[in-house]
C-alpha cells in the first residue's frame, strides 16, 4: 500500500539561517529529509518516491513545503498527520476492545495458554499482538509505515503541542517534505 508521509525538517539542522545566510534550497531540504529517513527502509517503507509526492503529485506539485510560505496550510498538514495517527490508535484500540484484549493480563494469559487447537484463537492473538505493537509504536514515537509523519529534528513520529507552537513562533525555520511511501 502507498502512504503519504510528511517529513518535518528544522532548517537550521541543515545550514545557518539569518539575514546574512540564504538558507537551504528546497533540493537541500528534500535531500536532508531523504537521508535522515533512509535508515527506516523496511520499517516505514520498502520503497518510496522522494523527488516528487508520487501519487499525491496533483495535490503537492512541489513536495517541499516551507512553513513561512503558508503557515496555515503547514499547520493543517501537521494536523492531518496527527489525525491519521489518532485514527490508527483508535483502530488498534477498537480491535483490542472488540476482542476483549484491552485487559493486558487477560491477553497475557491467553498467549500463555496458546490454544493450539483453535486457528481462530491463534489468528485473534496474532492480530492482537499486531495492533498492540502498532499502538505502542505510535505512543513511543517510532517511525513506521502507519505513523504518516517523522520529525527529523527530534527523531520521532510524535506530534505534540510544543511542535505546533515552535513552528507557529518561527515558521521561517521549518519545512515539510512529502514522500510517497510504499509498504
Amino acid at each position: 500500500m502507498h502512504y503519504l508521509h510528511r517529513i518535518l525538517v528544522y532548517i537550521p539542522d541543515i545550514c545557518s539561517v539569518g539575514k546574512n545566510y540564504p538558507g537551504a534550497t528546497k533540493q537541500q531540504i528534500r535531500s536532508y529529509a531523504k537521508y535522515q529517513t533512509e535508515c527506516f527502509d523496511g520499517h516505514a517503507f520498502d520503497w518510496r518516491e522522494t523527488m516528487t509526492a508520487g501519487r499525491w503529485g496533483y495535490e503537492y506539485p512541489e513536495n517541499v513545503l516551507l512553513a513561512a510560505d503558508n503557515p496555515e496550510r503547514f499547520q493543517k498538514e501537521l494536523q492531518t498527520a496527527q489525525s491519521f495517527q489518532q485514527e490508527a490508535m483508535n483502530q488498534a484500540l477498537k480491535y483490542l476492545e472488540d476482542n476483549d484484549y484491552l485487559d493486558l493480563k487477560k491477553l497475557a494469559a491467553a498467549v500463555m495458554e496458546d490454544a493450539q487447537d483453535s486457528p481462530n484463537t491463534q489468528h485473534s492473538l496474532s492480530m492482537a499482538a499486531y495492533y498492540l505493537g502498532c499502538f505502542a509504536d505510535l505512543i513511543k514515537g517510532t517511525y513506521f509505515y502507519n505513523s504518516f509523519f517523522y520529525d527529523t529534528h527530534r527523531n520521532t513520529s510524535r506530534l505534540n503541542k510544543q511542535v505546533f507552537e515552535e513552528i507557529q513562533a518561527n515558521p521561517q525555520l521549518w519545512a515539510l517534505v512529502i514522500f510517497d511511501c510504499h509498504y
